[in-house]
């Protein structure tokens, strides 16, 4: 019984210190701003985001952090000898340097392209989140080879891309999978293998920004083969099913994953090397 006891007052120590808590939870205001990042004990922290140490600047309980500059916060807590992980969140002030989003349609969309955004860092503009409705913002024709443009402020974030259609579960409504990216993305939706952007694009000045993501598993839907087109060498891949089971994984040594023994239906795939991990939809026939 004291065992028991003493396991469970170790658990919930441990649920105690560990609660950091970083507010306020939207990371961006135009004008500089106080953040707060608070915690039972010793609270030590950077905000650079280099890895904090018992050596870096700390305080009890609770500290107040000026965002007069874009700033990576990384903090842990030490309460009653133990210490927490470490957590970090990113805050942003002034003008946010605009993302480049690149995307190619099939030529069956004759609506155009529409893109539907959500920023991740910042999560918000002067503390305003900016939410997509259906079926998001329009996307302007570059005139080169059939491919859109489209400028949002964020660093991090994910968008997909629909046909523009007036409500998203009628016949005829398209959409792509939710596709992570930095601050510059090409999408190639056509069908077969990408193509790389064409020298009326890359010659832009937008067009030399990196890193570039070039991205797509086709067809989609698919029956027994799916194609994976990226300019990333993935490591390895999880093929998760609609409640979030895993149903295959294995390392990927190739351009092609057989999925003939999966069931019908909606399927996400993880794929996945050392610096990223990106989830992409796709429909088992």
């Amino acid at each position: 019984m004291k065992k028991i006891l003493s396991v469970l007052l170790g658990f919930f120590s441990v649920c105690a210190f560990s609660q950091i808590n970083i507010s306020p939870q939207v990371t961006h205001y135009h004008d500089p701003y106080q953040i707060t990042v608070s915690a039972t004990g010793t609270i030590y922290y950077t905000t650079d985001g280099s890895t904090p140490t018992l050596s870096s600047s700390s305080a009890t309980n609770s500290v107040q952090i000026l965002i007069d500059d874009n700033k990576e916060i990384k903090a842990f807590v030490v309460n009653s000898g133990t210490t927490s992980p470490v957590i970090s969140k990113k805050y942003y002030t002034g003008t946010i340097t605009p993302a480049k989003i690149y995307f190619k349609p099939p030529s069956t969309w004759t609506a155009g392209s529409c893109a539907m955004v959500t920023m991740i860092n910042p999560n918000a503009i002067n503390g305003f989140v900016i939410d997509s409705i259906w079926p998001g913002f329009p996307m302007t024709s570059t005139g080169c080879n059939g491919w859109y443009t489209l400028n949002r402020n964020f660093e991090s974030g994910s968008v997909t891309f629909n046909n523009c259609s007036p409500f998203v579960n009628i016949p005829g409504s398209v959409y792509t999978n939710d596709i992570a990216m930095g601050n510059l993305l090409y999408y190639d939706f056509t069908d077969g293998a990408i193509n790389n952007p064409p020298a009326c694009i890359l010659a832009t000045k937008e067009g030399k920004l990196e890193p570039i993501t070039l991205v797509k598993v086709y067809p989609n839907p698919v029956s027994d083969i799916l194609k994976i087109n990226s300019d990333t060498n993935f490591t390895e891949y999880e093929i998760l099913d609609a409640s979030g089971k895993i149903a295959s994984k294995d390392k990927l040594t190739s351009k092609e994953i057989n999925i003939n023994q999966l069931s019908s239906g909606n399927y996400f795939i993880k794929l996945k090397d050392k610096q990223n991990t990106i989830l992409l939809k796709f429909i088992k026939k």
